[in-house]
């Protein structure tokens, strides 16, 4: 077992709604997570939803809600923006990237765009960009694909079996 030298925060921002028939698997992630990442250092995962725009305008509904979620980024935190145009790991280059950062930084911020996606001009502001592959995943499927697979770089982390 590895252990982290800090507690760290994982925390992922998205545009949308909370209320989904997901729900009940997002909180037993949540669960898992937490478990198995006290064995390294993880204090918490949280979920912080970002208030969908209103406006008509597609274009003008992605500035505002990039703006929201660019608010959110922390500076001395590790902020990954998930986007179809970002790097594409394996589970196993996933985990060594997420724990190879943590240990240099003390927080993890994932953010998700909202079905518009999040504006170009500001990826620079992330720390890196990652996707989960060219398809096209409804928000509240990819909420809980993020858990699952944060959950499998802990289990890899931790030498557990759930990762075959």
């Amino acid at each position: 077992m590895i252990k982290i030298d800090k507690e760290m925060l994982i925390v992922i921002n998205y545009i949308g709604n909370q209320n989904n028939s997901f729900n009940e698997t997002i909180i037993d992630y949540k669960k898992r997570i937490k478990i198995i990442g006290k064995n390294i250092g993880l204090k918490d995962i949280l979920l912080r939803k970002i208030k969908h725009s209103n406006k008509k305008n597609c274009n003008e509904r992605k500035q505002e809600e990039t703006k929201k979620l660019v608010e959110k980024i922390e500076k001395g935190s590790l902020n990954i923006l998930l986007d179809r145009k970002g790097l594409k790991f394996s589970s196993i280059e996933f985990s060594k990237y997420i724990f190879d950062q943590s240990n240099s930084t003390q927080n993890v911020i994932f953010f998700i765009g909202g079905s518009d996606g999040v504006d170009r001009k500001y990826f620079k502001k992330f720390n890196n960009i990652i996707s989960f592959g060219d398809l096209t995943w409804p928000h509240m499927m990819f909420k809980m694909m993020l858990l699952e697979q944060i959950y499998r770089s802990m289990t890899i982390i931790n030498k557990h079996p759930y990762h075959k």
